[in-house]
C-alpha cells in the first residue's frame, strides 16, 4: 500500500467483500491499520443470484463480520444472468459490470472516495497467462493495475494467495469458499488449478512473482511507448472525420512493423473509441493489406469496421451496420428528469429516475489514460472550457452539438440517424450539458468544444454507471 500511495489520512474506504478468504483478509488487515492511518471503512457485498442458498449464506457471513467489527454494511442483489442476456455479455463481464455499478452507487450515496478490492499476486499471474494464451502484446501483459484513477485500490496485489490463506487461518477469520472457483469449465480456474502449479513444479518455482514483474514492466513500457506513438500519429493521418480515418500508405510501408501496427490500432481507437474486439490477427490482416501490390482491396473487421486501400491511402471506415453502445434503460416520465451538478469536484451523483449516475473527478495530465483503455462509459474533458453548472438530462427534440471529429454543428436527430440508433433508444439517451450546450452525448461522443488539446491545463473525467442491476 505504501509503495503505491493507495491511502491518505481522511480517506473513506469502501471494501468489496465477497466472503472469501481474500476479501475477508483484506477487510481485517485494513481494520488493523485504519485508526493508525486515519481512514474509515465501509463493507459492500453483492449477491449475484447465481448460487442460490450458498450465496445467501455468503451474504450473512459478510454481514456478521461487518457488524462484529462495527463497520457500515451495504448489500444488494443483482440478477446477473438477466444482465448477461440483455446486454449480450459473457458471465464474467456481466458480473463485473453489476459489481461496479453497485459499488459506484454505494460510494455516491455514502460518500466513499476509495474502493478497495482483494486482487493479489496469484490473480495477476492468472490474468497475464490468460492474456498470453489468447494472444496479446504489451498492453494485454500489463495485468491488474494496483491503483486505477486514484480511486480503485488493490492493497493485496503484492501478497501471495498462500500468505493470505495463512493469515486467515492464524487469525481465525470466518470466511466462505465459492464452489464456482473450482469449476474447470472456466479458463481462469483451469489456469489456477492446473497450469500455474505445473509451471511452478516443472519449470520455475517463482513463476507467479516473475509474471507479476513482467506485468509491472509491460505496464510502464506500454505507457511510455503509447506516448511516443501518439506524438507521431498525426504525421500518418491524411484525413480524419466522424465516419472514417485515412492514413498514408507510404508512411505505413516505410515504418517499422511495430510502429505501423500501433498507428493502425490508434486509428481504430480514434474512430471507434476502443479496440477491444480487435486482436493481433486483425492488425496483421490490415498490415498485409498495406503491403499489397496495387489495386483497391478491402477487408472487414469486428464491430462493422471496413478497411481498404485507396490510391495512396489506407481508409478505415465505420460499416453500415455499426451500432452504438447500449445505455441504461430508463423509465418513461411525463416530465424529463434532470440533475444540476455544481462544483467543486470530485463528486458522484445519481439520477434515480434515469437509472444512472456520474462520477466526476479531476485528472492530472500525467494520469490521462491511453485511448485503448477508454470505453463508451468514460470521457476526459478540458475543464477550463466548461461553463458550470453541468446538467444531466435526457436528449430532447431540437438539441444540437458539435460531435468530436465531425467538423460542424448538427442536430442530435441527424447524429442518431447516421449512427443507426433506434427511435426508442434515442428517447432514453442521456446527455451532459453546461450552460453553453451539450458537452457529452453519453456513451457516444463529446462536443468538439471541450476536447483536450496541447494547451489543456486542467482535465475533468466523467464516468457514467448504471444503477438498476436488480
Amino acid at each position: 500500500m505504501v509503495d503505491h500511495a493507495m491511502l491518505v489520512p481522511g480517506d473513506r474506504v469502501l471494501v468489496g467483500v465477497s466472503g472469501g478468504p481474500d476479501s475477508m483478509a483484506l477487510l481485517h488487515l485494513l481494520g488493523r491499520v485504519s485508526s493508525q492511518w486515519d481512514f474509515t471503512i465501509g463493507v459492500a457485498h453483492l449477491n449475484h443470484c447465481l448460487r442460490g442458498a450458498a450465496a445467501e449464506s455468503d451474504a450473512e457471513t459478510v454481514r456478521r463480520a461487518a457488524q462484529a467489527w462495527g463497520y457500515p454494511y451495504y448489500a444488494n442483489r443483482a440478477q446477473v444472468m438477466r444482465v448477461k442476456r440483455k446486454l449480450g455479455l459473457s458471465l464474467e463481464e456481466a458480473s463485473r459490470r453489476v459489481r461496479y455499478a453497485f459499488y459506484n452507487k454505494v460510494m455516491a450515496s455514502a460518500g466513499y472516495n476509495k474502493l478497495a478490492l482483494a486482487h493479489h499476486m496469484d490473480d495477476n499471474a492468472e490474468q497475464v497467462l490468460m492474456a498470453l494464451l489468447r494472444g496479446t502484446g504489451p498492453r494485454g501483459l500489463s495485468g491488474i493495475v494496483p491503483v486505477r484513477e486514484d480511486r480503485i485500490i488493490r492493497p493485496l496485489i503484492e501478497a501471495r494467495r498462500t500468505q493470505i490463506e495463512g493469515y486467515v487461518k492464524n487469525e481465525g477469520i470466518a470466511c466462505v469458499n465459492d464452489a464456482s472457483n473450482e469449476d474447470t469449465r472456466f479458463v481462469r480456474n483451469r489456469i489456477r488449478s492446473d497450469l500455474l502449479p505445473l509451471l511452478a513444479s516443472a519449470y520455475n518455482p517463482q513463476i507467479v512473482p516473475q509474471l507479476n514483474r513482467l506485468a509491472d514492466v509491460m505496464r510502464a513500457e506500454e505507457t511510455w511507448i503509447t506516448g511516443i506513438v501518439r506524438k507521431q500519429y498525426q504525421q500518418f493521418v491524411k484525413q480524419s472525420g466522424q465516419e472514417s480515418v485515412s492514413l498514408s500508405l507510404q508512411r505505413l510501408k516505410d515504418s517499422p512493423p511495430a510502429l505501423s501496427r500501433r498507428i493502425i490500432r490508434m486509428a481504430i481507437e480514434e474512430l471507434t473509441g476502443n479496440s477491444r474486439k480487435i486482436g493481433f490477427v486483425h492488425i496483421q490482416s490490415v498490415q498485409r493489406l498495406v503491403d499489397g501490390n496495387g489495386g483497391q482491396k478491402e477487408l472487414h473487421l469486428p464491430g462493422g469496421l471496413r478497411t481498404r486501400r485507396s490510391n495512396d491511402r489506407l481508409v478505415l471506415a465505420r460499416g453500415p451496420r455499426r451500432r452504438g453502445p447500449r445505455v441504461a434503460a430508463m423509465p418513461e416520465q411525463t416530465v424529463s428528469p434532470k440533475k444540476i451538478l455544481s462544483g467543486p469536484f470530485p463528486k458522484t451523483v445519481t439520477v434515480e429516475e434515469m437509472g444512472l449516475g456520474l462520477h466526476i473527478t479531476p485528472c492530472p495530465r500525467q494520469r490521462l489514460p491511453a485511448w485503448s483503455q477508454l470505453g463508451p462509459e468514460r470521457v476526459y474533458l478540458d475543464a477550463d472550457r466548461l461553463n458550470l453548472p453541468l446538467t444531466i438530462r435526457r436528449a430532447a427534440p431540437g438539441d444540437r452539438f458539435c460531435p468530436l471529429g465531425a467538423g460542424g454543428r448538427q442536430k442530435l436527430k441527424k447524429f442518431f440517424i447516421d449512427h443507426r440508433i433506434s427511435r426508442k433508444d434515442r428517447e432514453r439517451t442521456p446527455v451532459v450539458a453546461d450552460t453553453r450546450g451539450i458537452i457529452w452525448l453519453v456513451g457516444q461522443r463529446i462536443d468538439e468544444r471541450v476536447k483536450i488539446t496541447a494547451r489543456t491545463s486542467r482535465i475533468l473525467s466523467i464516468e457514467f454507471f448504471l444503477l438498476d442491476t436488480r
